[in-house]
């Protein structure tokens, strides 16, 4: 299909199929409806810009395309903190790090499809709200939010398909193509520097626009100044203005209302997935009764769900950066290095569930009966986290450090350190001991919620999933002790658990990657770049 007609197809359906209420395509079908009429009043416009939102986590009708949860999981199945334990059919491709070179990949079709479907929908609001009536007000809410998205889908683009941002260089390598508007002329990829330089000029007028709103939003998953602001401070810490980046911080945290938690962890039922925290600044609601698709939710790869790929193949920390938690630290809780000796009545996990060392407890949508015969673990969805209060102060905290101010760096680090742990002081560390120590405190925090795969690249470190078992130790399998429920014994303490579960799924050849290779840029889908003649592929 030509690239005039996939667009006119986004153009014409996928807003409408994903926010109209019934009685506004009741007079009209899907297919008649223009955007001129569309966009008459500032209330067809609310309408449309609730597809937007929609469209965040709207699930597709093949495992696992969703919305922005595909895009988290990634992030971390391709990095190293997130450790896959047994093969099964999703998830393996990303972590021995093939699918993103796969130009034929229908997931890689679908994450690219996302992007661009976000950024031709917030495009068609802001092409036509300037004239749709209704108090200024609303216009200037709407608009606001659609240059958040437009900025963010071509922030998140920008980081998989063009090489890393390297502050104080002139950036002109490749990105992605920049769509600022609704337009079918084909076009080629602008620079990395070009497309960052769009990005800004949307969110700083956004935060302009969101600044004088007195609408309050209706739920989490609205976006507000504060929403704005953090991603603003995402951008600029990606592109190494350190001290924007921490000024940008440190006005979510001090305005946005957002409030540590000292039992964030604490919850069983619903722990990570309810938006309810005072931590959480912009979150997806859950819609069990809409999220139907048993493998179309972020939390199917990665809770306690029965109908998950979690349960066959719990997802694990990686055991060196856990040795690496304090052991008063609340967190240490949220992953169980001696799960096969526990008792499983202590472990909360699916029916039938397998058990292995170091799985995750972090996303809990269940119930905790595991042994119950009422137990059904049939909740497929939750409230997802897209931004907390921790990583804004960790964003400010790393900041303050890569520019030398190290006692100001503690003290942005300290909040949250000691409620998480009790027994933390206040860093004395200096130079890259504290640089270090916030790195770990970030992987910790923000450990599966789509953060690690961007933070290596944008520090242009390597990918290293830690080193093989030396000869003469366990070298992990299933012959080996690595079955379900049981203990393997004979491991040696200096090695890392990738790799070693059972079948032992990933293989070595994804154990490390050295930095600035070809791996860390995706290529682009196939059809994509026959569509389009002048959309030069990134090499293999």
């Amino acid at each position: 299909m030509k690239l005039k007609n996939i667009l006119a197809a986004l153009l014409a359906a996928s807003i409408f199929a994903a926010s109209c209420s019934s009685d506004f395509l009741d007079t009209k079908s899907t297919s008649a409806v223009d955007q001129t009429e569309m966009f008459t009043n500032t209330t067809n416009a609310m309408m449309a810009l609730q597809g937007l939102h929609k469209l965040m986590y709207k699930q597709r009708s093949t495992a696992p395309q969703m919305g922005y949860g595909v895009f988290m999981l990634w992030m971390d199945f391709m990095a190293e903190d997130l450790v896959y334990t047994r093969s099964n059919a999703q998830w393996g491709g990303a972590t021995k790090l093939t699918l993103h070179h796969n130009p034929t990949s229908s997931y890689l079709n679908h994450i690219y499809g996302f992007f661009y479907d976000m950024i031709v929908n917030a495009n068609m609001l802001l092409e036509n709200i300037d004239n749709a009536e209704g108090p200024q007000e609303e216009r200037d809410y709407i608009k606001g939010q659609a240059l958040v998205y437009r900025a963010y889908m071509h922030f998140c683009a920008v980081q998989l398909w063009g090489k890393r941002y390297a502050a104080g260089e002139d950036n002109t390598q490749d990105g992605i193509i920049l769509k600022l508007s609704t337009s079918l002329v084909p076009e080629a990829r602008s620079s990395v520097e070009t497309v960052y330089e769009a990005i800004n000029k949307d969110l700083d007028e956004a935060i302009a626009l969101l600044g004088g709103i007195s609408i309050e939003r209706a739920a989490k998953y609205h976006i507000d100044v504060h929403v704005a602001r953090g991603i603003k401070a995402r951008v600029l810490l990606t592109q190494g203005r350190w001290s924007e980046a921490a000024t940008m911080a440190e006005k979510v945290i001090s305005e946005s209302g957002a409030k540590l938690q000292a039992n964030t962890y604490d919850r069983v039922v619903g722990r990570g997935c309810n938006a309810s925290n005072t931590e959480w600044i912009w979150a997806k609601i859950g819609q069990p009764t809409v999220e139907t698709g048993t493998l179309c939710q972020f939390f199917s790869y990665v809770s306690n769900s029965n109908v998950s790929y979690n349960k066959n193949t719990p997802r694990a920390i990686y055991n060196l950066l856990y040795d690496k938690i304090s052991d008063t630290d609340v967190r240490k809780s949220l992953w169980l290095p001696d799960a096969p000796s526990m008792s499983t009545k202590d472990i909360v996990y699916p029916p039938s569930g397998r058990i292995y060392k170091w799985m995750s407890q972090k996303y809990i949508v269940d119930g905790l009966d595991n042994t119950s015969s009422s137990y059904a673990g049939n909740v497929y969805t939750a409230d997802l986290p897209f931004m907390r209060l921790p990583e804004m102060m960790l964003i400010a905290a790393e900041c303050y450090a890569r520019m030398g101010q190290d006692d100001k760096a503690a003290t942005a680090l300290y909040p949250l350190a000691s409620i998480r742990d009790p027994q933390y002081t206040k860093s004395t560390n200096t130079g890259e001991a504290l640089i270090e120590e916030i790195m770990i405190q970030r992987r910790v925090e923000l450990w599966c919620e789509g953060f690690r795969f961007l933070d290596l690249k944008r520090l242009n470190l390597p990918l290293d999933r830690g080193p093989a078992p030396r000869a003469g130790y366990n070298q992990g399998g299933a012959a080996n002790g690595w079955g379900t429920k049981k203990t393997p014994t004979n491991l040696d303490p200096l090695a890392s658990n990738f790799n070693m579960y059972e079948d032992q799924p990933i293989g070595e050849d994804a154990r490390y990657r050295e930095a600035g290779t070809n791996h860390w840029q995706f290529v682009f889908p196939k059809n994509e770049v026959d569509r389009n003649p002048l959309l030069v592929q990134n090499p293999y």
